[in-house]
């Protein structure tokens, strides 16, 4: 690592907190917080890489490894802007006090429960943030200071503990499992490290990467061409059409994302047709059980559209890690020997980021400081079991499928909050648990996990290091992480103090939306005053159906290794992201099947330019869209990307 590519490290660290924040929350224009592969970092880097290719021909280039190290610091920083961490995070310590009032009876409910520490206590400086500070008052440091510090304390230790974890699986998925870790693959093959063929200067003079390139864009910036007049009509690319096959059965979905179909290009075809068959079969599934009126109660936020094949898919997930961490088995006894004991010289921990010992050391010290974080909120007893167990199943599983396909749309079927409520009710966790489970969505909203899914590809890229630099990522994606954090933090902060107040940003974290912050608290509080929900064993059925569907999948492809039905496709199928992403998947699931049908390997290969045009001509429409939205239409933006 050398300072100069820490410090364009640290400043694009910064860069991709910051812009999607403007644009969103200001412009209303581009959100780059849906995807696992952010566009905040695509964007820049994409930038970066082609200011590379000049100074590269006067010799004064970023070597491959510096771009690897850059390329790691903004994934990661990535993290923390929009509903990753930052919305949710802010709106969940907020709400409960701005919102509170006699009709809805969140003072005896919540507030008086409510620590002072976890949330913004203070009731003026609630109301500033959503409204706006008076003029000439005061910014209200001490309501926003401790909070800050111990929620930014937990996040920290729970991106090392996220780390920690995928160090430690990293060469079972890597060299005992040959997994292909798509998204890191495509950096490294921009980048040229380690003999890579593919660069970004061979992709630009690719004649299928500019078909690929000028189909995406034109066909996205005829869109913003329509924005100026209504003389031209707009294609409208990105919007989501609906299907209906029939009444009670759920629509189906038809939208065509380029990054879907891109990366979607480099998953196995297997996984492909077993994630649309197995969505095709839940659609049917739950109309069938509409016709029938079988009725389980409405989901969760954030869990799939229906609590049935929800439960069936987490089902399907558990099985899917546990049976990853049996495969896995030898590969974690060594490293668990490497850190304990002296007899440890079986495994060679040399070529990773740190060593095996520092990783579980770490990981269990982070662990244990989240349990604890927890437990002063409240979280305790089987309900912290419940809801950590639960956390490391869908972490875990959801990194290890988006290292093995490299889908970038995806989300778990249910949340940690769901599991921990159905299995043991409000009558089973009472209040403080059931708070606490409320303040657990300031990292694990939205469904889309905190961090893990891309933190699984920075051992990898590391891995493309010479082993000397190799030991410098952790502490500078680290370092990256804190300052993304913190630039974000104060930024909103500061918009909605001291500009038009976070109220009037557009967010669904703040601007009361079910989907946001006060939907977490309307959820808590009326449960809580309830006190009717118990164990719900039948979302605990269809779980166990899940586990022991997918684990006759496994003994299938054991016993017929040609069966294309992948287990991958049943754990996510029921992901509500994944309905609107399941017609590119249908598509680009098509094309490799007649690619590979027609013209084998070689022509795979050739083709594989095209799709890489897609995601840059895509990328560079939502720039060109974000600069008119700056320039001419200010605070009445337009959303070109989405799921």
């Amino acid at each position: 690592m050398t300072v100069r590519a820490f410090l364009i490290g640290l400043f694009i660290s910064v860069l991709v907190s910051l812009w999607p924040s403007y644009t969103t929350y200001i412009l209303r224009s581009a959100r780059a917080d849906y995807a696992h592969l952010s566009v905040a970092i695509l964007l820049p880097f994409l930038v970066l890489l082609l200011v590379n290719l000049y100074f590269s021909r006067k010799s004064k280039g970023l070597t491959p490894s510096e771009l690897i190290l850059i390329a790691s610091m903004g994934m990661v920083s990535a993290l923390t802007q929009g509903e990753w961490l930052a919305g949710y995070f802010l709106g969940v310590i907020t709400a409960p006090i701005y919102f509170a009032s006699t009709e809805n009876g969140w003072v005896d409910t919540l507030l008086t429960r409510l620590s002072d520490w976890s949330v913004v206590s203070d009731h003026h400086a609630a109301v500033a943030f959503y409204e706006g500070l008076p003029a000439g008052a005061a910014f209200p440091w001490g309501s926003w200071i401790v909070p800050l510090f111990w929620w930014g304390c937990f996040f920290l230790a729970f991106y090392a503990a996220n780390l920690c974890l995928m160090v430690i699986f990293r060469r079972q998925w890597m060299d005992y499992e040959r997994l292909p870790f798509p998204l890191a693959a495509g950096l490294l093959e921009l980048t040229g490290e380690h003999g890579q063929r593919g660069t970004l200067m061979e992709l630009l003079r690719n004649p299928r990467f500019q078909i690929g390139f000028f189909v995406a864009f034109l066909v996205f910036s005829w869109d913003i061409v329509s924005w100026f007049t209504e003389l031209i009509p707009p294609l409208q690319a990105n919007i989501d059409r609906q299907i209906f096959i029939g009444e009670g059965f759920p629509y189906l979905r038809f939208k065509t994302n380029p990054l879907t179909i891109a990366f979607g290009y480099f998953t196995e075809s297997n996984v492909l047709f077993s994630i649309w068959f197995f969505h095709l079969v839940m659609v049917l599934q739950v109309g069938l059980m509409n016709r029938l009126g079988f009725e389980m109660g409405s989901p969760d936020p954030w869990c799939s559209y229906h609590p049935a094949v929800g439960w069936q898919s987490f089902g399907g997930l558990l099985a899917f890690v546990l049976w990853g961490l049996w495969v896995a088995r030898d590969h974690l006894s060594a490293v668990f020997r490497k850190a304990f004991t002296s007899r440890g010289g079986d495994v060679d921990d040399s070529g990773e980021l740190f060593s095996y010992r520092t990783a579980v050391f770490v990981f269990l010290g982070c662990v244990l400081f989240s349990v604890l974080f927890f437990w002063a909120l409240g979280l305790s007893g089987w309900a912290a079991l419940a809801f950590w167990s639960a956390t490391l199943v869908l972490y875990l599983g959801l990194a290890r499928i988006i290292v093995e396909t490299g889908l970038i749309y995806l989300r778990t079927p249910i949340t940690a909050q769901a599991f921990t409520w159905h299995v043991l009710g409000i009558t089973g966790i009472g209040p403080m648990n059931a708070l606490a489970l409320g303040l657990a969505y300031t990292f694990f909203a939205d469904a889309k996990t905190i961090g893990v899914t891309t933190l699984a590809h920075i051992p990898r890229l590391g891995g493309a290091m010479s082993l000397s630099r190799r030991r410098l990522v952790p502490p500078a994606v680290g370092m990256a992480f804190i300052a993304g954090a913190l630039a974000v933090f104060v930024f909103i902060i500061y918009q909605g103090n001291y500009t038009v107040g976070s109220y009037n940003f557009g967010s669904v974290s703040f601007n009361g939306s079910g989907d946001g912050g006060i939907g977490v608290w309307l959820l808590t509080a009326n449960r809580i005053r309830s006190n009717a929900l118990e164990t719900d064993w039948m979302r605990l059925g269809w779980l166990g159906f899940g586990a022991i569907f997918t684990l006759g999948l496994y003994a299938l492809r054991y016993r017929f290794p040609g069966i294309a039905l992948h287990p991958i496709g049943f754990a996510i199928s029921a992901s509500d992201v994944l309905r609107s992403g399941i017609s590119s998947i249908f598509i680009v699931w098509v094309c490799k099947t007649l690619i590979l049908r027609f013209g084998g390997l070689e022509s795979y290969r050739r083709n594989t330019p095209l799709f890489m045009g897609f995601v840059v001509g895509f990328l560079a429409a939502i720039a060109c869209g974000a600069i008119v939205d700056f320039i001419w239409f200010p605070g009445q933006g337009h959303k070109i990307n989405g799921w």
